[in-house]
């Protein structure tokens, strides 16, 4: 669910000259045992540079840790650091945990800050089975993880863009577990299928997703489109400052891999049907609820990807829900506005505090 800007007119155009070669999909991986929850042996684990620089930036010792959690013959790899109460961040695409980098660093002092490298995405695994990346699927290795974490303990999903429709699908279907949920530039899945199946506007927006989703996965092994998805994607907050050139290539070394391409292309392919074949089936959970816990639903104006309605179709659903919206932000509200995304999480977690 990326903004819909002059950026992202190119980054269609990016994905369009993919092509659309017949596709030949690699086996998926089948790594067996387990090092601190990471198949393979500890020593050829890859050392996340993300991790290196977040580390880095601090005058003493290294806050930040990397894990990795397998769930049914899938791994995924995230980074923590604090102690406390569990919060979780869940990124969208493209993107990677770093996108939380500003949110760990407001809240390691309290509370125990966990980003994930979302199923595709990062270092977490890349499946080429579409059946791993189905909002269902995702939400119960969501849930499997914070339970690894933190036992039964109920904990606070923030998650953006894709990962925000997920985190409120999360919230959805499983109330028990949440003490709060927000999402940062996207409604629920159930309200985005709703707009979707029945709003031409809409329809008209999310054209570039059915174009990630009808791309087959050979076609974007033969033309990668990772290097210009990163740089229509960033280059904006590079030339604001609102990254440095630091953060910015790390963007780039996780977004260029054509492995990393089909990971974000495949949550489209496996949870967005072309608006006439969507059916009541596809909503997930199935039947839509009313989200029940503490909400907080965070909109930049330049933001293009939905339809202005979908903020008042997300008042009818969450009857606690604070919406904050951004006069002037576009799509990439956690980096753009830092300070304005964290004192909205504040006010969220100040609220559902013991």
């Amino acid at each position: 669910m990326m903004k819909l800007s002059s950026a992202f007119g190119l980054l269609l155009l990016v994905v369009l000259s993919v092509g659309l070669s017949a596709c030949q999909p690699q086996d998926p991986i089948q790594d067996e045992g387990a090092v601190e929850g990471r198949p393979g042996d500890v020593a050829t684990l890859p050392v996340d540079p993300a991790v290196v620089f977040a580390n880095a930036q601090v005058e003493e010792g290294a806050p930040y840790r990397e894990g990795y959690f397998e769930h049914k013959g899938v791994t995924l790899h995230y980074v923590e650091a604090g102690q406390g109460d569990l919060v979780l961040f869940y990124h969208g695409f493209p993107s990677f945990w770093f996108s939380f980098y500003d949110q760990m660093e407001a809240f390691r002092g309290g509370y125990r800050v966990v980003a994930v490298d979302g199923l595709g995405a990062g270092l977490s695994d890349k499946p080429d089975d579409l059946d791993f990346y189905r909002a269902e699927a995702l939400a119960e290795h969501l849930d499997a993880l914070a339970l690894h974490l933190a036992g039964t303990q109920k904990f606070t999903l923030i998650g953006h863009d894709w990962g925000g429709a997920l985190a409120m699908a999360f919230a959805e279907s499983r109330p028990e577990r949440l003490r709060a949920v927000a999402s940062f530039n996207a409604p629920s899945m159930n309200i985005f299928l709703d707009l979707l199946r029945h709003d031409e506007q809409q329809q008209k927006i999310s054209t570039y997703m059915a174009v990630m989703a009808k791309t087959p996965q050979q076609a974007v092994v033969e033309n990668p489109p990772g290097e210009r998805i990163w740089r229509d994607s960033y280059t904006g907050l590079l030339s604001r400052g609102e990254l440095t050139q630091e953060e910015y290539d790390l963007f780039g070394q996780a977004l260029r891999p054509a492995a990393a391409t089909n990971g974000g292309f495949n949550w489209y392919r496996a949870n967005v049907p072309l608006p006439p074949e969507i059916s009541d089936e596809h909503y997930w959970p199935n039947p839509p609820r009313q989200i029940t816990v503490p909400a907080l639903l965070i909109w930049g104006t330049e933001d293009r990807a939905f339809v202005p309605a979908f903020i008042d179709l997300m008042r009818e659903t969450i009857p606690d829900l604070e919406v904050e919206v951004f006069d002037g932000a576009n799509h990439w509200t956690t980096m753009s506005h830092p300070e304005r995304s964290n004192q909205a999480i504040a006010r969220l977690l100040e609220r559902t505090a013991n």
